[in-house]
């Protein structure tokens, strides 16, 4: 695998939606409405795009709704509407997105926002934060149960990211992009606890790329996109790297199965902090890509759902 510059393109790899997205994240596929959300949160809105006939997603459904503040991730609530982690805290938002606030874990902490999460099979949304000031073990991640509840599960984390569980939601992966590592625990999902914090993925010095967000297949390997590595590694349940797809983004941010048969996996990106040269070597960066998988991830759990 070549870790030059040289940003060389699976033959998996295609182009799901051209964009400009200046940090698009939080990728959610709906079953329910065949349609994948995610958002931009430095130029903050909520995006979504619905699945046309051929089974691709349809440019002509793409919508765009502006949010109020820098948003990173927005989850469709059961009950209607969205559940969003934001800058200023956890915010309901109504089918015409406008917000109501639900709860402010962080407001002794002003220098943080949220920047990634999804739900379990429960319906509790787990979120992760980071300082915008970039200082370190000044983040946590949050659960926000369905009552609207929220327990702080981790703390002292330097950069909260991408999370995700094993088809069976026995095992809860994490992580920490400030410390280049992903972390493994035990997870129980009739209590929402966590147990037995290991390294599962720790830095790599002969890679470029930190990893960001995840998702989890139904074999349980995990696939991490990587921040300025230009592509996306599927690693083993050991932990071992698996494969490597390599996407025409320098700043991959976070991945999610979904599509017809679950097979896709849509892969967002970034523009910000991006110079000239490297815009113009990976133009198609702040887009969001389609990776045929191969295997299939569950589709996003919604906010409140209780199995």
């Amino acid at each position: 695998m070549n870790h030059s510059n040289t940003l060389a393109c699976d033959d998996c790899v295609t182009v799901a939606i051209p964009g400009n997205d200046a940090l698009g994240e939080g990728p959610h596929w709906s079953e329910q409405k065949q349609t994948l959300y995610w958002v931009d949160i430095v130029n903050p809105a909520l995006q979504s795009v619905a699945i046309g006939p051929t089974g691709a997603l349809d440019s002509t459904t793409l919508r765009r709704h502006p949010l109020g503040e820098m948003t990173g991730v927005v989850v469709p609530a059961h009950a209607g509407g969205f559940l969003a982690a934001s800058e200023s805290g956890i915010v309901a938002l109504d089918s015409q997105i406008n917000a109501t606030p639900i709860a402010a874990p962080e407001s002794d902490r002003p220098d943080n926002r949220f920047n990634d999460g999804k739900c379990d099979s429960r319906g509790r949304l787990w979120a992760s934060s980071l300082s915008m000031k970039g200082e370190k073990a000044q983040a946590s991640l949050w659960r926000i149960d369905p009552d609207h509840t929220v327990t702080r599960m981790i703390d002292d984390i330097d950069i909260g990211n991408g999370l995700g569980w094993n088809d069976e939601e026995t095992v809860f992966y994490f992580t920490d992009s400030g410390k280049a590592t992903i972390y493994r625990f035990v997870f129980d999902i009739d209590t929402g606890t966590l147990s037995e914090r290991s390294v599962f993925a720790g830095p790599d010095e002969s890679r470029a790329g930190v990893p960001d967000g995840l998702a989890v297949d139904e074999e349980g390997h995990v696939w991490s996109a990587q921040w300025d590595g230009a592509c996306v590694i599927r690693y083993a349940p050991d932990g071992s790297i698996d494969r490597i797809v390599q996407v025409p983004a320098h700043r991959p941010t976070s991945c999610a199965f979904g599509g017809k048969d679950g097979s896709t996996l849509f892969v967002t990106s970034a523009r910000v902090g991006l110079d000239d040269a490297q815009l113009a070597e990976a133009p198609l960066s702040g887009s969001v890509f389609a990776i045929e998988s191969g295997t299939r991830g569950k589709p996003g759990n919604s906010f409140g759902w209780r199995t």
